[in-house]
């Protein structure tokens, strides 16, 4: 499998006051084209630090990341920008919804981020990815009008629209029950066996089981690195609402 995203020796130094915090040490990491990894480690490892900065959220203080070909990690903010909007999908713990807008209107985002003019073809491609995510009954509804689970699944949509190259969740079930939580990572597997390269942040065992592989962190530099020989898997039949014919027609690695 070709390598989708490549870090070398990336570092990130925090000047707190007079104090220099090193959350990042020198890690180098390289994830392949339809990979699923979660990154694992206690508070203050550096996870979450180094999830930020593969999306391009934070620059690195040293080292090179190479994003489709690209080495990113000296670039503006506007290109940084561009990148974001080109080739990663986020999914947050908080959902980050805009609550006055519909389903169909928070998925169509990242769309008018890109600048992209929308029109019935970008609606019916959000309303494609909403019934994939089992919200085709739920398309003129707000934030507050869903449960936790139906607006992570929202976040999720939103995260596929631009056929991302790759999708980044920071602990997507953190705020969620554990009938839910395995909802949701039933959804992401199904998205990862349709081509999606997945980078994980979560602390819970249970959640990293659904991964391919499992890198721990620990005092900011890479503990262990190794493939989930037997990942957790999606019960078929188990999600109704993912259908074979959407996850083609949406979710499949599609020409940029």
């Amino acid at each position: 499998m070709a390598s989708v995203l490549k870090i070398i020796d990336l570092a990130k130094v925090y000047s707190l006051e007079t104090v220099l915090v090193y959350a990042v040490k020198g890690v180098t990491l390289e994830v392949e084209e339809g990979d699923f990894v979660a990154l694992m480690g206690p508070s203050g490892s550096g996870k979450s630090t180094l999830l930020n900065l593969l999306g391009c959220l934070d620059r690195p203080t040293n080292g090179q990341y190479f994003l489709a070909g690209q080495d990113v990690a000296r670039m503006e903010d506007d290109q940084l920008s561009n990148i974001r909007s080109r080739y990663l999908g986020f999914i947050f713990q908080q959902y980050n919804l805009l609550p006055q807008y519909t389903v169909v209107e928070n998925i169509e985002i990242p769309l008018l981020y890109q600048g992209a003019k929308l029109s019935n073809s970008t609606t019916n491609r959000c309303i494609g990815l909403a019934k994939l995510v089992g919200l085709g009954n739920r398309l003129d509804h707000r934030p507050m009008q869903l449960s936790g689970g139906q607006q992570q699944r929202v976040a999720i949509a939103r995260s596929l629209v631009n056929d991302p190259a790759v999708i980044l969740a920071d602990e997507p079930t953190g705020n969620l029950d554990s009938r839910t939580s395995d909802e949701i990572m039933h959804l992401l597997s199904k998205l990862n066996e349709a081509g999606k390269t997945i980078i994980m942040v979560t602390h819970e065992n249970d959640i990293a089981s659904w991964a391919k592989r499992i890198v721990r962190m620990r005092d900011g530099v890479i503990e262990s690195d190794v493939r989930n020989e037997k990942p957790t898997v999606s019960i078929e039949g188990a999600t109704s609402t993912i259908q074979t014919e959407l996850l083609e027609s949406l979710v499949l690695h599609q020409s940029k």
